[in-house]
Protein backbone atom coordinates (compact mmCIF):
# COMPACT_ATOMS: atom_id res chain seq x y z
CA UNK A 1 0.00 0.00 0.00
CA UNK A 2 2.91 2.43 0.93
CA UNK A 3 4.69 1.40 -2.38
CA UNK A 4 1.49 2.35 -3.85
CA UNK A 5 1.55 6.00 -2.46
CA UNK A 6 4.92 6.73 -3.33
CA UNK A 7 4.46 5.84 -6.90
CA UNK A 8 1.45 8.01 -6.83
CA UNK A 9 2.75 11.06 -5.51
CA UNK A 10 6.16 10.84 -7.77
CA UNK A 11 3.85 10.17 -10.64
CA UNK A 12 2.06 13.50 -9.81
CA UNK A 13 5.54 14.91 -9.44
CA UNK A 14 6.50 13.93 -12.92
CA UNK A 15 3.07 15.39 -14.27
CA UNK A 16 3.71 18.86 -12.76
CA UNK A 17 7.44 19.56 -14.16
CA UNK A 18 6.17 18.28 -17.20
CA UNK A 19 3.31 20.80 -17.13
CA UNK A 20 5.78 23.53 -15.71
CA UNK A 21 4.37 23.39 -12.30
CA UNK A 22 7.63 23.60 -10.65
CA UNK A 23 6.71 25.04 -7.54
CA UNK A 24 4.23 21.88 -6.94
CA UNK A 25 6.62 19.73 -8.46
CA UNK A 26 9.24 20.46 -5.59
CA UNK A 27 7.05 20.35 -2.77
CA UNK A 28 5.89 16.83 -3.66
CA UNK A 29 9.64 15.57 -4.41
CA UNK A 30 11.28 17.09 -1.17
CA UNK A 31 9.04 14.47 1.21
CA UNK A 32 11.29 12.62 3.16
CA UNK A 33 9.90 9.48 1.77
CA UNK A 34 10.86 10.52 -1.72
CA UNK A 35 14.74 11.16 0.14
CA UNK A 36 16.11 7.93 -1.11
CA UNK A 37 14.39 7.04 -4.19
CA UNK A 38 15.96 6.43 -7.16
CA UNK A 39 13.11 8.01 -9.58
CA UNK A 40 12.73 11.07 -7.14
CA UNK A 41 16.30 11.51 -7.46
CA UNK A 42 16.45 11.63 -11.63
CA UNK A 43 13.20 14.26 -11.49
CA UNK A 44 15.22 16.26 -8.92
CA UNK A 45 17.72 16.85 -11.36
CA UNK A 46 15.41 17.71 -13.95
CA UNK A 47 13.75 20.09 -11.78
CA UNK A 48 17.15 21.69 -10.55
CA UNK A 49 17.92 22.85 -14.56
CA UNK A 50 14.31 24.64 -14.35
CA UNK A 51 14.98 26.40 -11.05
CA UNK A 52 18.31 27.60 -12.65
CA UNK A 53 16.58 28.58 -15.77
CA UNK A 54 13.99 30.75 -14.04
CA UNK A 55 16.50 32.02 -11.67
CA UNK A 56 18.31 33.45 -14.38
CA UNK A 57 14.99 34.93 -16.02
CA UNK A 58 14.24 36.21 -12.79
CA UNK A 59 17.95 38.58 -12.54
CA UNK A 60 17.73 39.42 -15.90
CA UNK A 61 13.90 41.04 -15.04
CA UNK A 62 15.58 42.15 -12.31
CA UNK A 63 13.27 40.37 -9.31
CA UNK A 64 16.30 39.45 -7.40
CA UNK A 65 14.40 38.27 -4.20
CA UNK A 66 12.87 35.42 -6.51
CA UNK A 67 15.77 34.45 -8.17
CA UNK A 68 17.06 34.18 -4.65
CA UNK A 69 14.93 31.95 -3.63
CA UNK A 70 15.10 29.79 -6.60
CA UNK A 71 18.74 29.38 -6.17
CA UNK A 72 17.82 28.60 -2.34
CA UNK A 73 15.48 25.95 -3.17
CA UNK A 74 18.61 24.33 -5.40
CA UNK A 75 20.74 24.67 -2.58
CA UNK A 76 17.73 22.80 -0.39
CA UNK A 77 17.74 19.99 -3.07
CA UNK A 78 21.60 19.79 -3.25
CA UNK A 79 21.99 20.47 -6.65
CA UNK A 80 23.70 23.82 -6.11
CA UNK A 81 26.39 24.10 -8.98
CA UNK A 82 29.01 26.20 -9.62
CA UNK A 83 26.88 28.02 -12.29
CA UNK A 84 24.37 28.37 -10.13
CA UNK A 85 27.11 30.38 -7.52
CA UNK A 86 28.01 32.21 -10.19
CA UNK A 87 24.73 33.55 -10.82
CA UNK A 88 24.08 34.02 -6.86
CA UNK A 89 26.89 36.04 -6.65
CA UNK A 90 25.78 38.57 -9.63
CA UNK A 91 22.04 38.42 -8.03
CA UNK A 92 23.03 39.31 -4.66
CA UNK A 93 25.33 42.45 -5.76
CA UNK A 94 22.77 43.81 -8.25
CA UNK A 95 20.20 43.33 -4.92
CA UNK A 96 22.35 45.43 -2.90
CA UNK A 97 23.08 47.74 -5.31
CA UNK A 98 19.66 48.36 -5.62
CA UNK A 99 19.07 48.40 -1.73
CA UNK A 100 21.53 51.22 -1.55
CA UNK A 101 20.01 53.19 -4.92
CA UNK A 102 16.30 52.94 -3.20
CA UNK A 103 18.30 54.24 0.31
CA UNK A 104 19.50 57.00 -1.95
CA UNK A 105 16.40 57.87 -3.05
CA UNK A 106 14.97 57.78 0.00
CA UNK A 107 16.90 60.54 1.34
CA UNK A 108 16.42 62.33 -1.95
CA UNK A 109 12.85 62.32 -1.29
CA UNK A 110 12.90 63.41 2.61
CA UNK A 111 15.49 66.47 0.96
CA UNK A 112 12.81 67.26 -1.78
CA UNK A 113 9.95 67.00 0.56
CA UNK A 114 11.83 69.18 3.44
CA UNK A 115 12.71 72.03 0.93
CA UNK A 116 8.70 71.74 0.09
CA UNK A 117 7.39 72.21 3.60
CA UNK A 118 10.19 74.54 4.27
CA UNK A 119 9.11 77.25 1.61
CA UNK A 120 12.49 76.52 -0.61
CA UNK A 121 9.75 75.82 -4.08
CA UNK A 122 12.74 76.30 -5.91
CA UNK A 123 15.06 74.22 -4.56
CA UNK A 124 12.04 71.98 -4.06
CA UNK A 125 11.46 71.64 -7.75
CA UNK A 126 15.14 71.16 -8.34
CA UNK A 127 15.18 67.89 -5.59
CA UNK A 128 11.70 66.27 -7.09
CA UNK A 129 13.31 66.48 -10.63
CA UNK A 130 16.10 64.65 -9.52
CA UNK A 131 14.22 61.30 -7.82
CA UNK A 132 14.31 58.03 -9.27
CA UNK A 133 10.77 57.21 -8.62
CA UNK A 134 8.28 58.36 -11.05
CA UNK A 135 5.65 58.04 -7.87
CA UNK A 136 7.68 59.91 -5.46
CA UNK A 137 7.89 62.43 -8.46
CA UNK A 138 4.65 62.61 -8.87
CA UNK A 139 3.63 62.65 -5.16
CA UNK A 140 5.76 65.73 -4.48
CA UNK A 141 5.17 67.56 -7.52
CA UNK A 142 1.29 67.80 -7.01
CA UNK A 143 2.51 69.31 -3.18
CA UNK A 144 4.68 71.44 -4.72
CA UNK A 145 2.15 72.61 -7.39
CA UNK A 146 -0.65 73.90 -4.68
CA UNK A 147 1.92 75.77 -3.16
CA UNK A 148 3.45 77.18 -6.47
CA UNK A 149 -0.44 77.53 -7.50
CA UNK A 150 -1.50 79.53 -4.07
CA UNK A 151 2.33 81.48 -3.68
CA UNK A 152 1.19 83.28 -7.25
CA UNK A 153 -2.37 84.14 -6.90
CA UNK A 154 -1.04 86.04 -3.69
CA UNK A 155 1.75 87.61 -5.49
CA UNK A 156 -0.88 88.47 -7.82
CA UNK A 157 -2.74 90.59 -5.30
CA UNK A 158 0.26 91.62 -3.79
CA UNK A 159 1.36 93.07 -7.18
CA UNK A 160 -2.27 94.61 -8.07
CA UNK A 161 -2.17 96.43 -4.77
CA UNK A 162 1.32 97.96 -4.66
CA UNK A 163 -0.10 99.00 -8.07
CA UNK A 164 -2.60 100.77 -6.72
CA UNK A 165 -0.31 102.35 -4.21
CA UNK A 166 -1.86 100.10 -1.46
CA UNK A 167 1.48 99.35 0.19
CA UNK A 168 0.34 98.19 3.32
CA UNK A 169 -1.94 95.30 1.88
CA UNK A 170 0.88 94.51 -0.60
CA UNK A 171 2.93 93.70 2.09
CA UNK A 172 0.29 91.63 4.06
CA UNK A 173 -0.33 89.52 0.71
CA UNK A 174 3.53 89.33 -0.16
CA UNK A 175 4.16 87.98 3.86
CA UNK A 176 1.19 85.38 3.25
CA UNK A 177 2.49 83.99 0.31
CA UNK A 178 6.04 83.91 1.92
CA UNK A 179 5.30 82.59 4.85
CA UNK A 180 2.52 79.79 4.50
CA UNK A 181 3.44 78.58 0.79
CA UNK A 182 7.27 79.20 0.33
CA UNK A 183 9.57 81.58 -1.22
CA UNK A 184 10.47 81.84 -5.13
CA UNK A 185 12.76 83.82 -7.29
CA UNK A 186 9.48 85.54 -8.27
CA UNK A 187 8.28 86.50 -4.41
CA UNK A 188 12.20 87.51 -3.86
CA UNK A 189 12.32 89.96 -6.77
CA UNK A 190 8.99 91.35 -6.11
CA UNK A 191 9.95 91.85 -2.15
CA UNK A 192 13.30 93.99 -2.94
CA UNK A 193 10.49 96.08 -4.89
CA UNK A 194 8.13 96.25 -1.92
CA UNK A 195 11.12 96.62 1.08
CA UNK A 196 12.32 100.04 -1.69
CA UNK A 197 9.15 101.28 -1.92
CA UNK A 198 8.42 100.80 1.67
CA UNK A 199 11.94 102.44 2.73
CA UNK A 200 10.86 105.60 0.77
CA UNK A 201 7.18 105.50 2.55
CA UNK A 202 8.77 105.40 5.79
CA UNK A 203 11.69 107.89 4.92
CA UNK A 204 8.85 110.24 4.01
CA UNK A 205 6.68 109.41 6.80
CA UNK A 206 9.55 109.97 9.58
CA UNK A 207 10.63 113.33 7.90
CA UNK A 208 6.84 114.33 8.19
CA UNK A 209 6.30 113.31 12.19
CA UNK A 210 3.64 110.99 11.05
CA UNK A 211 5.26 108.11 13.27
CA UNK A 212 1.76 106.08 13.79
CA UNK A 213 1.76 105.48 9.90
CA UNK A 214 6.10 104.38 10.15
CA UNK A 215 4.97 102.44 13.08
CA UNK A 216 1.99 100.97 11.18
CA UNK A 217 4.21 100.10 8.57
CA UNK A 218 6.99 98.51 9.77
CA UNK A 219 4.58 96.09 11.67
CA UNK A 220 3.31 94.39 8.61
CA UNK A 221 7.14 94.16 6.90
CA UNK A 222 8.73 92.02 9.51
CA UNK A 223 9.57 89.49 6.41
CA UNK A 224 10.80 92.26 4.19
CA UNK A 225 13.38 92.86 6.75
CA UNK A 226 15.22 89.72 5.54
CA UNK A 227 15.72 91.00 2.24
CA UNK A 228 16.57 94.76 3.35
CA UNK A 229 18.77 95.67 6.29
CA UNK A 230 17.98 99.67 5.62
CA UNK A 231 14.00 98.88 6.95
CA UNK A 232 15.98 97.03 10.20
CA UNK A 233 17.31 100.59 10.84
CA UNK A 234 13.59 102.64 10.39
CA UNK A 235 12.99 100.01 13.47
CA UNK A 236 15.49 101.63 15.29
CA UNK A 237 14.19 104.94 14.78
CA UNK A 238 10.74 104.14 15.68
CA UNK A 239 11.92 102.52 19.09
CA UNK A 240 13.50 105.70 19.74
CA UNK A 241 10.62 108.00 18.83
CA UNK A 242 8.51 105.95 21.78
CA UNK A 243 11.08 106.31 24.12
CA UNK A 244 11.13 109.81 23.64
CA UNK A 245 7.24 109.91 23.72
CA UNK A 246 7.69 107.65 27.20
CA UNK A 247 9.87 110.33 28.49
CA UNK A 248 7.18 113.29 27.37
CA UNK A 249 5.06 111.22 29.17
CA UNK A 250 7.05 110.46 31.80
CA UNK A 251 7.87 114.59 31.94
CA UNK A 252 11.39 113.34 32.32
CA UNK A 253 12.50 116.09 29.87
CA UNK A 254 16.30 115.84 30.15
CA UNK A 255 15.92 112.38 29.26
CA UNK A 256 13.27 113.40 26.27
CA UNK A 257 16.15 115.73 24.88
CA UNK A 258 19.05 113.25 25.09
CA UNK A 259 16.38 110.85 22.58
CA UNK A 260 15.67 113.74 20.13
CA UNK A 261 19.77 114.47 20.09
CA UNK A 262 19.91 110.87 19.25
CA UNK A 263 17.32 111.46 16.48
CA UNK A 264 19.06 114.34 15.25
CA UNK A 265 22.57 112.21 15.08
CA UNK A 266 21.00 109.47 13.00
CA UNK A 267 18.84 111.52 10.53
CA UNK A 268 20.38 114.71 10.38
CA UNK A 269 18.20 118.07 10.65
CA UNK A 270 14.24 116.99 10.32
CA UNK A 271 11.82 119.94 11.15
CA UNK A 272 9.28 118.50 13.30
CA UNK A 273 12.57 117.23 15.82
CA UNK A 274 14.30 120.60 15.33
CA UNK A 275 10.69 122.32 16.61
CA UNK A 276 10.47 119.76 19.63
CA UNK A 277 13.60 120.82 20.36
CA UNK A 278 12.42 124.47 21.29
CA UNK A 279 10.04 124.20 23.53
CA UNK A 280 12.00 121.54 25.38
CA UNK A 281 15.08 123.82 25.75
CA UNK A 282 12.47 126.62 26.74
CA UNK A 283 10.86 123.63 29.69
CA UNK A 284 14.04 122.83 30.94
CA UNK A 285 15.50 126.62 31.22
CA UNK A 286 12.32 127.25 32.98
CA UNK A 287 12.86 124.17 35.38
CA UNK A 288 16.38 125.15 36.20
CA UNK A 289 15.11 128.27 36.90
CA UNK A 290 12.80 127.57 39.40
CA UNK A 291 15.06 125.36 41.37
CA UNK A 292 17.31 127.94 41.57
CA UNK A 293 14.88 130.25 43.13
CA UNK A 294 13.59 129.88 47.17
CA UNK A 295 10.71 127.60 46.07
CA UNK A 296 13.38 124.92 44.50
CA UNK A 297 15.71 125.17 47.83
CA UNK A 298 12.40 124.59 49.60
CA UNK A 299 11.41 121.22 47.43
CA UNK A 300 14.77 120.05 48.52
CA UNK A 301 12.94 118.85 51.76
CA UNK A 302 10.21 117.29 50.99
CA UNK A 303 12.47 114.35 49.50
CA UNK A 304 12.24 112.78 52.71
CA UNK A 305 8.47 112.79 53.54
CA UNK A 306 5.99 110.11 53.16
CA UNK A 307 3.55 108.99 50.68
CA UNK A 308 1.70 111.86 49.10
CA UNK A 309 3.78 114.63 51.39
CA UNK A 310 1.75 113.81 54.47
CA UNK A 311 3.21 113.78 57.66
CA UNK A 312 3.87 110.39 59.24
CA UNK A 313 2.55 109.38 62.58
CA UNK A 314 4.12 107.16 65.18
CA UNK A 315 3.32 103.46 65.10
CA UNK A 316 1.27 104.17 61.51
CA UNK A 317 2.77 102.35 57.93
CA UNK A 318 1.24 104.58 55.13
CA UNK A 319 0.06 102.61 52.45
CA UNK A 320 1.70 103.62 49.08
CA UNK A 321 1.45 101.87 45.72
CA UNK A 322 4.63 100.05 44.92
CA UNK A 323 6.55 100.93 41.80
CA UNK A 324 9.25 99.49 39.78
CA UNK A 325 11.51 100.50 37.06
CA UNK A 326 8.50 102.07 34.65
CA UNK A 327 7.50 105.04 37.07
CA UNK A 328 3.69 104.69 35.62
CA UNK A 329 3.42 100.68 36.48
CA UNK A 330 2.03 99.34 39.16
CA UNK A 331 3.32 95.55 40.72
CA UNK A 332 0.49 92.87 41.26
CA UNK A 333 -1.41 94.68 38.66
CA UNK A 334 -2.64 92.42 35.48
CA UNK A 335 -0.02 93.27 32.97
CA UNK A 336 1.72 95.95 35.67
CA UNK A 337 -1.65 98.26 34.90
CA UNK A 338 -0.63 98.63 31.56
CA UNK A 339 -2.69 97.84 28.23
CA UNK A 340 -0.87 94.98 26.06
CA UNK A 341 -1.06 94.74 22.30
CA UNK A 342 -1.42 90.75 21.49
CA UNK A 343 -0.27 90.20 18.02
CA UNK A 344 -1.51 86.11 16.54
CA UNK A 345 0.06 84.92 13.40
CA UNK A 346 -2.46 84.48 10.99
CA UNK A 347 -5.08 85.63 13.31
CA UNK A 348 -4.46 89.61 13.86
CA UNK A 349 -3.74 91.97 16.60
CA UNK A 350 -5.73 92.35 19.85
CA UNK A 351 -5.66 95.35 22.58
CA UNK A 352 -5.67 93.33 26.02
CA UNK A 353 -6.88 95.51 29.04
CA UNK A 354 -7.39 94.53 32.66
CA UNK A 355 -9.38 97.64 33.92
CA UNK A 356 -13.24 97.36 34.74
CA UNK A 357 -14.28 100.74 33.12
CA UNK A 358 -13.24 100.88 29.27
CA UNK A 359 -13.61 104.23 27.97
CA UNK A 360 -14.51 105.25 24.42
CA UNK A 361 -14.70 108.14 21.95
CA UNK A 362 -13.32 109.67 19.06
CA UNK A 363 -9.73 109.34 18.59
CA UNK A 364 -7.69 112.16 18.62
CA UNK A 365 -10.31 114.42 20.94
CA UNK A 366 -9.26 112.93 24.64
CA UNK A 367 -6.20 110.88 25.56
CA UNK A 368 -7.58 109.12 28.58
CA UNK A 369 -9.47 106.95 26.45
CA UNK A 370 -8.90 103.17 26.42
CA UNK A 371 -10.81 102.67 23.09
CA UNK A 372 -10.52 105.96 20.87
CA UNK A 373 -12.33 105.12 17.39
CA UNK A 374 -11.46 106.84 14.39
CA UNK A 375 -15.01 107.70 13.72
CA UNK A 376 -17.98 110.37 14.15
CA UNK A 377 -18.33 110.47 17.17
CA UNK A 378 -18.42 112.66 20.82
CA UNK A 379 -14.79 113.03 22.47
CA UNK A 380 -16.04 110.13 25.35
CA UNK A 381 -19.00 109.02 24.02
CA UNK A 382 -19.82 105.55 26.14
CA UNK A 383 -18.33 103.39 28.68
CA UNK A 384 -18.48 100.02 29.08
CA UNK A 385 -18.43 99.11 33.21
CA UNK A 386 -17.18 95.59 34.45
CA UNK A 387 -19.52 94.81 38.42
CA UNK A 388 -18.28 91.17 38.99
CA UNK A 389 -19.77 88.74 35.71
CA UNK A 390 -21.86 91.33 33.86
CA UNK A 391 -21.22 94.20 31.60
CA UNK A 392 -22.72 97.36 31.83
CA UNK A 393 -22.92 99.80 28.87
CA UNK A 394 -23.77 103.22 29.61
CA UNK A 395 -24.02 105.67 26.74
CA UNK A 396 -23.12 109.15 27.14
CA UNK A 397 -24.10 110.06 23.30
CA UNK A 398 -26.45 108.65 20.58
CA UNK A 399 -25.99 104.38 21.40
CA UNK A 400 -28.03 101.61 20.14
CA UNK A 401 -27.70 98.11 21.43
CA UNK A 402 -29.63 95.59 19.03
CA UNK A 403 -31.38 98.68 17.46
CA UNK A 404 -32.84 100.36 20.17
CA UNK A 405 -31.42 103.39 21.79
CA UNK A 406 -30.28 102.92 25.56
CA UNK A 407 -28.66 105.12 28.21
CA UNK A 408 -27.66 102.18 30.39
CA UNK A 409 -28.04 98.28 29.42
CA UNK A 410 -26.82 95.06 30.81
CA UNK A 411 -24.63 93.24 27.67
CA UNK A 412 -25.21 90.08 26.44
CA UNK A 413 -22.98 87.90 24.19
CA UNK A 414 -23.87 88.85 21.04
CA UNK A 415 -25.00 92.12 21.33
CA UNK A 416 -24.70 94.62 18.64
CA UNK A 417 -24.02 98.07 19.62
CA UNK A 418 -23.89 101.04 17.32
CA UNK A 419 -22.11 104.31 18.54
CA UNK A 420 -23.32 107.81 17.10
CA UNK A 421 -24.42 107.11 13.27
CA UNK A 422 -22.21 104.15 12.20
CA UNK A 423 -19.53 103.66 14.72
CA UNK A 424 -20.02 99.54 14.81
CA UNK A 425 -18.97 96.60 17.31
CA UNK A 426 -20.30 93.23 18.68
CA UNK A 427 -20.05 92.50 22.37
CA UNK A 428 -19.03 88.65 22.95
CA UNK A 429 -18.31 87.13 26.40
CA UNK A 430 -18.59 83.40 24.92
CA UNK A 431 -17.39 81.56 27.72
CA UNK A 432 -18.97 80.82 31.14
CA UNK A 433 -16.36 79.76 32.41
CA UNK A 434 -14.59 83.18 32.46
CA UNK A 435 -15.50 86.52 33.09
CA UNK A 436 -13.53 87.88 30.07
CA UNK A 437 -15.18 89.63 27.72
CA UNK A 438 -14.68 90.71 24.19
CA UNK A 439 -15.52 94.01 21.95
CA UNK A 440 -14.90 93.06 18.20
CA UNK A 441 -15.16 96.07 16.16
CA UNK A 442 -15.50 96.63 13.06
CA UNK A 443 -13.43 97.91 9.72
CA UNK A 444 -13.98 101.90 9.91
CA UNK A 445 -13.44 101.32 13.79
CA UNK A 446 -10.51 100.15 13.91
CA UNK A 447 -7.33 101.23 15.80
CA UNK A 448 -4.11 101.77 15.34
CA UNK A 449 -1.78 98.88 14.64
CA UNK A 450 -4.44 97.13 13.13
CA UNK A 451 -6.44 96.32 16.45
CA UNK A 452 -10.05 95.23 15.89
CA UNK A 453 -10.58 93.45 19.08
CA UNK A 454 -10.59 94.77 22.75
CA UNK A 455 -10.02 91.69 24.77
CA UNK A 456 -11.68 93.12 28.42
CA UNK A 457 -9.46 90.77 30.43
CA UNK A 458 -10.03 88.91 33.61
CA UNK A 459 -8.05 85.98 34.96
CA UNK A 460 -7.91 84.26 31.66
CA UNK A 461 -8.74 84.22 27.81
CA UNK A 462 -9.25 81.60 25.38
CA UNK A 463 -7.35 81.57 21.84
CA UNK A 464 -8.03 78.72 19.45
CA UNK A 465 -10.37 78.06 16.67
CA UNK A 466 -13.50 77.17 18.69
CA UNK A 467 -16.35 79.57 19.07
CA UNK A 468 -15.91 79.54 22.74
CA UNK A 469 -12.44 81.56 22.23
CA UNK A 470 -12.29 84.82 23.03
CA UNK A 471 -9.71 85.22 20.26
CA UNK A 472 -10.62 83.10 17.87
CA UNK A 473 -7.71 81.66 15.42
CA UNK A 474 -8.42 80.90 11.62
CA UNK A 475 -5.32 78.58 11.39
CA UNK A 476 -4.58 75.16 12.93
CA UNK A 477 -6.24 73.64 16.14
CA UNK A 478 -4.23 74.30 18.36
CA UNK A 479 -6.12 75.68 21.93
CA UNK A 480 -4.52 77.63 24.90
CA UNK A 481 -5.42 79.47 27.91
CA UNK A 482 -3.90 82.83 28.54
CA UNK A 483 -3.95 83.70 32.26
CA UNK A 484 -1.87 86.37 35.15
CA UNK A 485 -0.16 85.24 37.54
CA UNK A 486 0.82 87.99 40.19
CA UNK A 487 1.18 90.48 37.80
CA UNK A 488 2.83 88.48 34.69
CA UNK A 489 1.27 86.51 31.75
CA UNK A 490 1.65 82.85 31.28
CA UNK A 491 -0.02 80.38 29.02
CA UNK A 492 -1.00 76.82 29.03
CA UNK A 493 -2.44 74.29 26.21
CA UNK A 494 -5.77 73.48 26.99
CA UNK A 495 -8.25 70.76 25.83
CA UNK A 496 -10.91 71.18 23.76
CA UNK A 497 -13.69 71.86 26.76
CA UNK A 498 -11.53 74.37 27.81
CA UNK A 499 -9.69 72.30 30.64
CA UNK A 500 -6.40 73.24 30.64
CA UNK A 501 -3.04 70.48 30.24
CA UNK A 502 0.24 70.16 30.13
CA UNK A 503 2.86 73.24 32.17
CA UNK A 504 2.19 76.74 31.77
CA UNK A 505 5.08 78.70 30.07
CA UNK A 506 5.64 82.32 30.52
CA UNK A 507 4.70 85.11 28.01
CA UNK A 508 7.26 88.17 28.43
CA UNK A 509 6.75 90.89 27.00
CA UNK A 510 8.57 92.12 23.07
CA UNK A 511 8.76 88.29 22.72
CA UNK A 512 7.48 86.06 20.22
CA UNK A 513 6.93 82.74 21.61
CA UNK A 514 5.51 79.51 19.67
CA UNK A 515 2.62 77.53 21.40
CA UNK A 516 2.01 74.71 19.23
CA UNK A 517 0.93 75.86 15.75
CA UNK A 518 0.25 79.36 17.24
CA UNK A 519 2.58 82.05 17.60
CA UNK A 520 2.04 84.70 20.49
CA UNK A 521 3.85 87.79 20.86
CA UNK A 522 2.61 90.82 23.35
CA UNK A 523 3.44 94.32 23.88
CA UNK A 524 2.64 97.16 25.74
CA UNK A 525 0.23 99.30 23.51
CA UNK A 526 -0.63 102.84 23.43
CA UNK A 527 -3.26 103.88 20.95
CA UNK A 528 -1.60 107.81 20.93
CA UNK A 529 1.83 106.13 19.88
CA UNK A 530 3.70 106.84 23.16
CA UNK A 531 3.98 102.91 23.73
CA UNK A 532 7.61 101.89 24.22
CA UNK A 533 10.51 99.93 25.62
CA UNK A 534 12.62 101.84 28.24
Amino acid sequence: MLSRWNFARLKAAENALNEGRIDEAYERLTRPETKNNPKAQGLLDLLSASFLARARVHAQAGRYVEALADLDRLSAIDRFSPEARTLRERVEKEHQHRVERHAAGGDAYRKAEHDIRAGRLDAGQMAIENLESPERREQLREELDIRVKRNAQLLHQARESFEQDDLLTACRFWEEACTKHGRTRESDSFGAELAQACCKRLDDAFLNGRLEQLQTLLSTTPALQNLSPALAEYQRLIDLTHVAGRRLADADYAGLRDKLLRLQAARGDVAWIKAAQKPLDEILQARARLLSSPLGLLSASFHNLPAFGKAAEPGIEHNRPVLDANPRRLRGAPFGGESLLMLVDGTGSALMTARDLLRIGRAGAKRDLEVPIPADIQSHHADIIRDGDDYFLVARGPVRVNRKAINRTLLRHGDRIVLGKNAKMVFHKPSAKSETAVLKLSGGCRLPQDVSLVVMFRGACLIGPQAACHVQTREGDSRLVLFDKAGELFVRSAARDGRPTGSAAPLPADATRDFGDLRLTVKEYNAYGTDSAA
